[in-house]
């Protein structure tokens, strides 16, 4: 099938030896793949499909893209991750928006799934469909037995992977940073993903999957509330208000207030007067509001405000955006409570090493207002400690690479003939070992 991609294709796939694991961090934002044992993914895009039909107007120009892509006019093409957005003027894509393979962080839509398989072997150099490397790819935590045996359907039946190895990619990042010592064997590991956030305790360098805790809270929920204000701080600029366009002043401009309250008194201070032009001016009594007005020079400006800080406040707050849920210092406690050890020494162990991971943890100031946040219900005079993974983004991909590329991994896969003779079962009791 045609692909439209500005990603390289890797032209040194044929010289791995076919020992050599293909490492996967399936993300529900972003699709990584590379090589076991390197440092980074060889081929990153977002985690997303659409499917336009080339238009029928402007006839020479569609020709001429469909000659570079192999397809014909009105013939459907598949856009995975990534796109330039200047070709999509060729495409009528009213009838197909982007699509994602996930439901919150689980993987339910394998159609979408095996269509991003596709080009993310594609990209990393593989010819035609059979693949003849052990896969290790990432899940989150406590994956449905149902999402991972279609999973493992999807590798060994259509792609004939000779094995495969599941892992939790917050769990291969806590690990990560272990080995390089920004974290111990007993701690906590707090993932703000895309779609939801996990806590997971370690303890003894294994994760104890009965104290983990999620909310449905995440990056994308921050993201669309920014795009929510702006849209109505701004109806004009409505269309120019794309997702990735929201997602890039979210990350540029965004922080995390100390105290929500008194981060927005501050702003009440600094103007309390403040009133929108347009606004002050549809408040006049009598005044006629003319039809049209010459354009200025504020009509092409965008100010960010207490938006800076309340949308990422949906994280410790979720009731700001109608999720009646915990927020992420409170889901800390809960985990802790929940494990089915009640060691005072262990708690305190537990919060000395407190490791954030995930792109959601890059705002300013998350780090502190999670320590402040804890210290709230914790017992007084609890040693806290709150630290940032080396790389939030990446380490859960740089240590399933680690792991796939150590002696003892291939222990830790099961085969497709255990797949066949064994069906769903063992995938059942299947259980990875992070120690190594």
């Amino acid at each position: 099938m045609p692909f439209i991609s500005q990603i390289q294709r890797q032209s040194d796939y044929a010289y791995f030896p076919s020992e050599t694991p293909i490492v996967i961090d399936n993300g529900a934002s972003y699709f990584r793949i590379g090589w076991a044992g390197e440092n980074d993914p060889r081929v990153i895009f977002r985690n997303i499909v659409q499917r336009p039909r080339h238009k029928a107007t402007a006839v020479i120009w569609v020709a001429l893209i469909c000659s570079l892509f192999s397809g014909h006019i009105g013939e459907t093409v598949t856009i995975v991750g990534d796109h330039d957005p200047a070709l999509l003027r060729y495409f009528d894509c009213t009838r197909s928006g982007p699509r994602s393979a996930f439901d919150n962080n689980v993987v339910y839509q394998f159609e979408i799934m095996e269509y991003i398989l596709d080009f993310g072997f594609d990209r990393l150099g593989a010819n035609g469909s059979q693949i003849d490397h052990p896969v290790l790819i990432t899940e989150c935590v406590c994956n449905p037995v149902h999402s991972r045996s279609k999973m493992s359907e999807l590798l060994f039946e259509t792609y004939g992977v000779p094995s495969v190895a599941f892992g939790v990619d917050a769990a291969f990042s806590y690990k990560y940073n272990q080995r390089h010592g920004i974290c111990y064997e007993d701690g906590l590991a707090i993932c703000p993903g895309f779609n939801t956030t996990h806590v997971i305790p370690f303890i003894a360098g294994e994760p104890v999957y009965k104290g983990c805790t999620r909310t449905n809270i995440g990056g994308y929920h921050v993201t669309d509330y920014l795009k929510q204000l702006l849209s109505l701080k701004y109806p004009h600029h409505m269309a120019r208000f794309t997702w990735e366009k929201v997602e890039d002043l979210k990350m540029e401009h965004c922080y995390i207030a100390p105290t929500y309250a008194s981060e927005t008194r501050l702003f009440q201070e600094i103007d309390p007067t403040f009133v929108p032009k347009s606004e002050a001016e549809a408040s006049q009594q009598g005044s006629e509001v003319p039809k049209s007005r010459p354009l200025t020079q504020e009509d092409f400006k965008i100010v960010l405000g207490i938006e800076r800080f309340r949308c990422p406040e949906v994280l410790f707050n979720p009731n700001l955006v109608g999720i009646g849920q915990a927020g992420v210092d409170e889901m800390a406690g809960v985990s802790i409570r929940r494990l089915p050890e009640k060691d005072e020494e262990l708690e305190k162990r537990l919060t000395s090493s407190i490791l954030m991971t995930g792109g959601s943890c890059l705002y300013p100031g998350m780090c502190e207002r999670l320590e402040a946040g804890i210290r709230m219900i914790r017992p007084c005079g609890t040693p806290i400690k709150v630290v940032r993974a080396l790389d939030p983004i990446l380490d859960a991909w740089r240590g399933a690479s680690a792991y796939a590329a150590a002696v003892q991994s291939p222990q830790q896969t099961f085969t497709r003939m255990d797949y066949f003779e064994k069906g769903e079962d063992w995938i059942r009791g299947y259980k990875f070992r992070y120690n190594l």
